[in-house]
């Protein structure tokens, strides 16, 4: 019986969506488990969708930041003092995503 409750409680659910770069691009979060670890992919909605990654929604977030052709997604993680601090940086093209229809299933950030 425990079994069963626990893996009910790991569903996949869509949480929300963040529009991005003048909403060309969407950072889209889906709950993946009930103790708080979210699911982030980034994607224009038709061409590619990066897996970003898991993370902790208590104490982690995706800083997006759009630069021209790039964008830098920042892994935020509070630290001892409980400010948010950098812990993982990635800068994507996305000239390079759309033109080769990027679909990726492996992390941009590893889970911890």
């Amino acid at each position: 019986m425990g079994l069963v409750l626990l893996a009910a409680g790991c569903r996949y659910k869509f949480k929300y969506t963040i529009k991005l770069c003048n909403s060309k691009f969407y950072a889209e979060v889906y709950n993946i488990n009930p103790a708080g670890v979210d699911e982030a992919y980034f994607t224009d909605s038709t061409t590619f969708r990066v897996y970003i990654g898991k993370f902790d929604n208590e104490h982690e977030m995706f800083k997006y930041v759009c630069d021209g052709d790039s964008i830098t997604i920042n892994k935020m993680a509070q630290d001892a003092t409980g400010r948010m601090k950098i812990v993982g940086t990635r800068v994507l093209s996305v000239l390079n995503l759309s033109k080769n229809k990027v679909n990726s299933k492996e992390p941009l950030f590893e889970f911890k």
